[in-house]
């Protein structure tokens, strides 16, 4: 009877040990819980306590790589942070913003504590105007339409004819192709000496560039250029030698000029333009020669 009672004893020693770490461990994980549920409320609550700290107020925009983008109208653009706390301020989101801006090619924001935010920019360049049936745009070096021309200043551009009566899309990529080609093409002959150098270039209906040179529409295809103009400039002496006064200049078959247009004596023409070359292209073709 002793022994059994001691067993019962110690039994409910056990038991109630056990009852109070359960209850330890239970007050514990609620803590925990607690701890973890409040823990980004008080982070919160003391960030905004922070951010009201006056020392860090947003009290000066610094705005670097600006030409032809007036400071205040960028800083109005991408939103201005002024007033507001340096750190809480959306740095993703100004440069979501500054992506969106047709002039600005790339940018950085920094935080310069206390109270200054910077943008570091890089701008897009205008390289040409190009001339729409409704309007004149401003296009950068790699062919994307930066803005509507609208006041004097821009006249010291090559301009690019373009056949499109809609006008142009604002850093359209589809337009940006065609007319990249187009510069290319330009660069190359502003290279050359003598008077390719002043050769003016339009947009065909095939999206390929083509040269006005000389009265000529010289027809250049969509690659190549370089040893194309080379073969032009090879083949000009030539076409003086014959007479001729092209009305088009195909250079789009290789190793091959194809020349098609009425001779400067006025001789009657001698017969039908050569393989690849229309009419259509460059007005009525009275005669075509081969180099």
């Amino acid at each position: 009877m002793r022994v059994d009672g001691r067993k019962n004893q110690m039994k409910s020693k056990w038991r109630k040990k056990a009852g109070r770490k359960i209850a330890l461990m239970g007050a514990a994980l609620l803590a925990v819980i607690g701890l973890a549920f409040l823990a980004p409320i008080a982070a919160r609550a003391a960030k905004r306590y922070v951010c009201r700290i006056p020392a860090f107020k947003i009290r000066q925009v610094r705005v670097e790589g600006l030409k032809y983008v007036r400071k205040e109208d960028f800083i109005r653009f991408v939103g201005d942070p002024r007033g507001g706390s340096i750190l809480s301020y959306d740095m993703k989101g100004a440069m979501k913003r500054i992506e969106g801006h047709p002039w600005i090619k790339s940018g950085i924001v920094r935080r310069d504590f206390p109270g200054e935010v910077r943008f570091e920019l890089t701008e897009r360049t205008p390289a040409a105007v190009v001339k729409t049936a409704s309007a004149k745009y401003l296009v950068d070096s790699e062919g994307f339409a930066l803005a509507k021309v609208t006041q004097p200043g821009w006249e010291f551009l090559p301009v690019i004819e373009y056949p499109s009566s809609r006008g142009l899309g604002i850093l359209d990529m589809k337009t940006a192709g065609c007319l990249g080609k187009a510069l290319r093409l330009l660069g190359i002959t502003r290279e050359s000496k003598g008077p390719l150098s002043s050769a003016e270039v339009e947009i065909g209906k095939d999206n390929n560039p083509r040269l006005l040179f000389g009265g000529a529409r010289v027809l250049v295809g969509s690659g190549g250029y370089r040893q194309k103009i080379r073969r032009l400039m090879d083949v000009e002496s030539d076409i003086a030698r014959r007479g001729l006064k092209p009305g088009l200049i195909d250079l789009r078959f290789p190793g091959k000029v194809v020349v098609a247009g009425r001779p400067v004596s006025g001789r009657p023409a001698s017969g039908r333009p050569a393989s690849g070359v229309s009419a259509a292209h460059g007005g009525p073709v009275l005669d075509a020669q081969s180099f």
